[in-house]
Parts: structure tokens; C-alpha cells; sequence
């Protein structure tokens, strides 16, 4: 997208509602990966990350992305928080996944399901460091 990226304002203290989302659908996402629901585990992933990253464009900047598709704010991510570009990669990888994991007729395997964990996990760890400590 050229230019600014869409966007809505949030109330800055509202981080800890996405913040605690994000680790809600963590914790559903291995729950759900350990008792072979394969595909639960990778849809509770991808809103795991577009919860985290709610969080952090909260936290520091007061938005969130308004766009339909969830790649925008990944973009959004990297506009406003540079130093998370390398972590954004994780995002991106993921949230690319959404149509495929919850619109098409094709299941989730172990393998799939494990290669978004590992990039959510890696991703939230990030977003942990971009919130206060107590959180």
C-alpha cells in the first residue's frame, strides 16, 4: 500500500486486553496441537499473532491496523516499530497461512501445525520485550 497504512486509535492502556488475547490463543494453540487438533492449533496461532500484534501498535502508538487484510498490519508493525522488521518476518509467515488454514477445504497436518507455533512462540517472545515488564 503506498502511503499511510489504515489505522484506528485505541486508549493506550487497553494493550493488556490484546496482550492477555494473544496469550489466551497461545496457550489454546498448544493445548489444541497436543490433543491432534491440528488445525485449531494453527487458526488459535494466527490470532495469537494478530492479537500480539495489536498489542504492541497499542502499546507504543495508540493503534491498531483498520485494514481487512491482516497483512497490512504486519506493515503497519514495521512502519511504526522498525526494529521489529526481523520479528515481523514470524508474523507474516503465519498470518500468510490464514486463508488456507480456515477457508480451504485442506487440513493441517502435525508438521504444519508445528511450523506456526514456532513462529507464533517466537513472535510473542518479541512482543513480550516491547510491553512493560510486569505484564
Amino acid at each position: 500500500m503506498v502511503g499511510k497504512r489504515p489505522r484506528k486509535g485505541r486508549d493506550k492502556t487497553s494493550y493488556i486486553n490484546y496482550f492477555k488475547k494473544a496469550q489466551q490463543f497461545s496457550a489454546v494453540m498448544k493445548q489444541c496441537y497436543d490433543d491432534h487438533n491440528y488445525d485449531a492449533a494453527a487458526l488459535n496461532g494466527i490470532h495469537a499473532i494478530i492479537s500480539g500484534i495489536d498489542a504492541v501498535l497499542v502499546y507504543r502508538h495508540g493503534v491498531v491496523s483498520s485494514s481487512q487484510n491482516h497483512e497490512d498490519a504486519v506493515g503497519l508493525l514495521i512502519e511504526l516499530i522498525p526494529d521489529g522488521t526481523a520479528q515481523a518476518k514470524h508474523a507474516l509467515a503465519v498470518i500468510r497461512k490464514k486463508t488456507l488454514v480456515e477457508y480451504m477445504d485442506t487440513l493441517c497436518n502435525a508438521p504444519d501445525a508445528l511450523e506456526i507455533m514456532k513462529h507464533t512462540e517466537r513472535f510473542l517472545v518479541w512482543v513480550k520485550t516491547k510491553l512493560p515488564s510486569n505484564e
